[in-house]
């Protein structure tokens, strides 16, 4: 008994593809919908603000060296509830919490790239930059945000070191849209229809690939295995 070896035809692949159009295009159209239902709700704008703090020795080796590993050390506090507490009180706003206030900052250090273990860091480093960046829906309670946590870190760390070392450097004089929530929305929206397209390209290939049809005469006489004794011609008046 004879049995046809599963074998791709690139070229028929590609007809039933354009034979199936139709049935792409419906598949694409109502994943497009579904993601299109999926991000009605495309929420709102974000905007960020960045202000910062540094703390500078310009003496002796040991003054740099300590105020730098001041600033490293300390660098959790930046973004402790306690911090952000006390910028919620300084914005003064009835909306907004510590929790609001700690949940949009983010703390970064000019000192996380280089090794703080190393002598030559210390040598070569006469101040570290600690950046505050905040991010909402709304551009100016970002720079508040911004200023006030920076603010309220330089007030913590003089507390801790019993010195006004730590100083703001600069303050959010400005912000940037970081989200485009309507841009974003859209992005979804080519991923869904995308998939859609792929989705229903590969279930016309699949189906076309295991499709045992004989539509050849290869195929028929199992790649050339069987002798073929005639062909009926296509007839057509």
């Amino acid at each position: 008994m004879y049995k046809n070896e599963l074998e791709i035809d690139v070229g028929r692949c590609f007809s039933s593809l354009l034979k199936k159009k139709k049935f792409i295009g419906i598949i694409t159209v109502l994943f497009l919908l579904a993601g299109c239902a999926l991000t009605l709700n495309v929420g709102e704008d974000k905007y960020t603000a960045q202000a910062t703090v540094y703390a500078a020795a310009d003496g002796s080796y040991t003054d740099a060296s300590n105020a730098v590993t001041a600033m490293n050390a300390y660098l959790n506090v930046a973004s402790s509830y306690k911090v952000s507490q006390r910028a919620a009180l300084l914005i003064g706003r009835s909306d907004v919490s510590a929790s609001d206030v700690q949940s949009a900052i983010y703390v970064s250090s000019s000192a996380t790239s280089s090794s703080s273990s190393s002598t030559s860091s210390f040598m070569n480093s006469s101040a570290t930059i600690i950046t505050f960046t905040a991010t909402t829906t709304d551009p100016a309670l970002s720079m508040e945000i911004a200023d006030a946590v920076a603010e309220s870190y330089a007030i913590e760390m003089s507390e801790i070191l019993d010195s006004d070392a730590v100083k703001t450097l600069d303050n959010a004089y400005t912000y940037y849209k970081s989200t485009n929530a309507s841009l974003e929305a859209w992005k979804d929206r080519i991923k869904f229809t995308l998939i859609g397209f792929v989705l229903a390209c590969l279930i016309v290939l699949v189906c076309e690939i295991f499709d045992r049809k004989v539509r050849t005469v290869r195929e028929a006489s199992i790649r050339e295995k069987l002798p073929v004794i005639g062909i009926i011609p296509d007839y057509k008046e």
